[in-house]
């Protein structure tokens, strides 16, 4: 029997937890519970857990904690929905009007004395109901049994709110945990800065019960291989996450991939200009990428922007994706599919014993290179009626978009790890009974999988470069709530291209096939000395919010000192 090697997840801030909730649909969207089917090629137990709940129902559940601001959950209970344990308001209501005075004459001497020598009497408390929030129509959907939520269209771009409004999945009653002393506020960033981060991390709520709810996770683990940290870089979650990666470090001494990513919504802080938000960004960018480099295995920053470091660049291109630059639930959809794709090398179930996070993480994290970069085609540009090799002789120009903000990586020097999914083994290249005599002259004709020709393009089309290749059979599932109007009618309902014929929009794309890569090489250094560049331009005494939560000028010129170090890893006077 194979030993599970469990991760535990953490999410810390609003948009990370629309790429969250996103990226567990996607993986629900995955589950069979037909016997009939073929089994899954991935072994969801990494990220999942069974439990059972009050009902003695079987439930699984993700590994999970997140963290998000007062106000952002709407109606889902902070202990979830899922085991029963979230009474209505109004239940609680109507037990305590019952008792009317009939109730009371017959109340036990006790009972009577009890209450007078309370300070307060309940017969004096206004109890005031406070109202729901409403639900979404989709998650109303969802709990009807009745209503198949995949005839209608709910038009989610438009009107979701939070990602509780299109999260279809259910929570374990200890993932989600709340901060109390700030609001969520769609417009401005209440939670600005790094270093209120680093300060609210030092609070019981956090030091003690978001402590001992990992602890807790980590215990029911047989073989925890590591963690994966999700949080928004940009606004106070960016020191509150990095301080919860030092305690894991010092308790735990696991592998921890970090993803820091950047909102496609340049919203302002609370109580500054726009020329101070786009400090306070830079600033905080610097902050955790010089805190990232002491506590992560490695980072991966993710933002469907080209530029994030002051004033936003524009929106990567995606050949056949038309997405809105600023709305959250699209773009975030995007990244989760990246995340989900990427992060299936350590997550299938008869993966070599070095396909785990640490030996991912090593991979790529070589000289100290502990930052690396994200790159994606999505879906994948393939034609329906194509053969890989083909797609792969004929292809013109970059293969994968970035990802990963102010940065170029080139095809010299690259170390990369690449993971293709949804490209079936019959459609690698015609039987030889079948073949043309092009298709037999190639080298790549040679290869019997999608990884080894995949393996075979990048030896090709990099100078001097090395790749690890993984592939699965199964393509990335787009059913509702996945946001299906981003994609182009030029795909098929599978997600190949079909250059002349367009789709129906009504029939809606079941799944597409994508590739996803993480890559280092020397252009790393060159979107380092920018955040470095942008970063000494700025008078910190001047920014008086970090100097209230601790960061003094002297703290502020080591940071800037530590990117400039770490910097001279991206050097190419290195041996492959």
């Amino acid at each position: 029997m194979t030993n599970i090697r469990e991760l535990l997840t953490l999410q810390f801030g609003n948009y990370a937890n629309y790429v969250g909730a996103h990226w567990w649909n996607i993986q629900e969207s995955g589950f069979s519970y037909d016997s009939s089917d073929e089994p899954s090629e991935i072994c969801h137990d990494i990220l999942y857990r069974q439990g059972v709940n009050h009902n003695r129902q079987t439930t699984f559940t993700p590994r999970l904690l997140l963290v998000d601001l007062e106000g952002s959950l709407k109606h889902l209970p902070r202990e979830g929905e899922l085991y029963g344990n979230s009474l209505k308001r109004d239940s609680h209501l109507n037990l305590l009007r019952s008792k009317d005075a009939k109730e009371a004459a017959e109340e036990p001497e006790a009972v009577k004395k009890l209450k007078e020598d309370l300070a307060w009497h309940s017969s004096e408390v206004e109890i005031v109901a406070q109202e729901e929030a409403k639900k979404h129509e989709f998650q109303s959907d969802l709990d009807n049994a009745s209503t198949s939520v995949e005839e209608k269209d709910y038009n989610l771009a438009d009107n979701v709110d939070s990602w509780v409004d299109f999260l279809y999945g259910r929570y374990h009653p200890r993932t989600v945990h709340v901060v109390n002393e700030f609001r969520h506020n769609p417009e401005r960033q209440t939670l600005d800065t790094n270093t209120s981060g680093v300060q609210l991390w030092k609070t019981e709520q956090f030091e003690d019960d978001f402590c001992d709810r990992i602890r807790q996770y980590v215990e029911e683990c047989d073989f925890l291989q590591g963690f994966q940290t999700l949080f928004d870089s940009f606004n106070g979650f960016s020191g509150l996450a990095t301080q919860c990666m030092e305690h894991l470090n010092d308790e735990y001494g696991k592998a921890n991939l970090a993803v820091p990513i950047y909102s496609p919504k340049n919203v302002l802080y609370e109580n500054a200009d726009e020329p101070m938000s786009d400090s306070i960004r830079v600033v905080n960018s610097a902050l955790v990428f010089s805190q990232l480099i002491e506590q992560a295995s490695l980072f991966i920053p993710l933002s469907t922007q080209d530029r994030v470091w002051r004033q936003l660049g524009t929106s990567r291109l995606f050949p056949s994706l038309h997405y809105r630059n600023d709305n959250l639930y699209q773009t975030s959809a995007i990244l989760a599919s990246y995340l989900d794709t990427i992060s299936l090398r350590y997550r299938l179930k008869d993966a070599p014993g070095s396909n785990t996070l640490a030996g991912f993480c090593g991979d790529m994290n070589n000289y100290g290179r502990k930052f690396a970069a994200a790159a994606f085609s999505f879906p994948f540009n393939m034609q329906y009626n194509m053969d890989l090799i083909d797609c792969l002789d004929k292809f013109e120009g970059p293969l994968l978009s970035q990802l990963t903000p102010n940065c170029k990586i080139g095809n010299d020097y690259v170390i990369q790890s690449l993971c293709a999914r949804g490209i079936p083994n019959d459609r690698l290249k015609r039987p030889r009974e079948q073949c043309n005599k092009d298709q037999m002259r190639m080298a790549a004709y040679r290869c019997e999988s999608v990884s080894e020709m995949f393996q075979l393009y990048l030896q090709c089309a990099n100078h001097a470069s090395m790749a690890h290749v993984t592939s699965i059979q199964s393509p990335m599932p787009t059913r509702l709530p996945f946001p299906d109007e981003i994609f182009s009618d030029s795909l098929t309902t599978s997600g190949f291209v079909h250059p002349n014929e367009k789709r129906n929009m009504q029939q809606k794309i079941k799944s597409v096939p994508c590739v996803a890569s993480i890559q280092s090489s020397s252009e790393l250094g060159d979107t380092l000395e920018t955040l470095h560049r942008e970063a000494k331009r700025i008078k910190i005494a001047k920014l008086h919010r970090f100097k209230a939560a601790g960061l003094e000028d002297d703290d502020f010129a080591e940071v800037l000192e530590s990117l400039l170090l770490f910097k001279d890893n991206y050097e190419d006077n290195f041996e492959l």
